[in-house]
């Protein structure tokens, strides 16, 4: 069993982020009738499928019924969006009983135009005061520690606006109840054209997830956004075959002693995170 498996229904974005990485491959959107193929497979590995790798999950043109096929089969969801789409969505996200939690990637704030800022906040402000209320599910609020300019606003406008007793700050962890605050260090995503790191260490790649693309490719981590190390395809094949083959039995046993096998893992810097 997974901790999580990332489902990646869209590789299409409104945004163009200077944080996402250019990955080369074919945009697409996942239809309904392969999302359905793929959660019916994934339920037997994990209890939590999360919407996302690259693109932003909300534009997806029947994502209500994605949602609904999550609910039908049982299967707790986890959405990251970059929260352009939070007030469009709003009802379909509040009303459907599979979400676990939304992740607002708010640093995306620096690609919303000066003219929209005050929408796109006030749209994670709605949601921040629904989630403390109905307790329905999580919400965590993702910032980049070195984006300071655009943290400060992002604070400055929920401590207006929530006017609670003690005022959130970078180092918060709780903002209210089942809304949290996540500041991190940007990472850079693996690719073979980085820098080598080492052959040696270990990763929650393969052990802890897996990810499955738009196309129905298989790749160990949600962090191989360009499809590098494809395991298989679960549309063209099982689940439980692609996990059973020797290129993933592989990195998984290498990573239990220590030993990084896959090119990419090599030259990827967000492992040595988890020394």
């Amino acid at each position: 069993m997974f901790k999580k498996i990332y489902i990646e229904i869209g590789n299409l974005c409104n945004l163009h982020c200077h944080f996402c990485s250019l990955d080369g491959r074919k945009k697409q959107i996942m239809s309904v009738e392969d999302f359905s193929k793929i959660v019916r497979q994934t339920k037997e590995f994990t209890d939590y499928i999360y919407l996302h790798v690259k693109g932003e999950p909300l534009i997806h043109p029947n994502f209500d019924e994605i949602l609904a096929i999550c609910t039908r089969e049982n299967v707790k969801v986890n959405i990251t969006t970059n929260a352009t789409k939070l007030q469009e969505k709003f009802d379909c996200l509040t009303k459907s009983p599979c979400i676990r939690q939304v992740n607002i990637s708010a640093h995306a704030l620096s690609e919303i135009s000066l003219d929209r800022r005050d929408e796109y906040l006030n749209g994670i402000l709605e949601m921040i005061k629904y989630v403390s209320l109905n307790k329905t599910f999580y919400l965590s609020i993702r910032l980049w520690v070195k984006n300071e300019s655009i943290t400060k606003l992002i604070l400055d406008y929920l401590n207006d606006n929530l006017k609670l007793e003690e005022k959130i700050t970078i180092d918060s962890k709780k903002i209210v109840d089942n809304v949290y605050l996540s500041v991190d260090e940007e990472f850079e995503w693996p690719s073979l054209t980085n820098k080598f790191v080492s052959e040696k260490g270990r990763c929650y790649g393969s052990r802890d997830q897996i990810a499955i693309l738009a196309n129905g490719d298989v790749v160990p981590c949600c962090l191989d956004s360009s499809a590098n190390i494809v395991l298989g395809n679960c549309l063209n094949d099982s689940l439980e075959n692609i996990l059973s083959g020797e290129r993933f039995k592989k990195m998984q046993e290498g990573f239990k002693r220590g030993i990084v096998i896959e090119e990419l893992c090599k030259h990827c810097s967000y492992r040595l995170r988890f020394k």
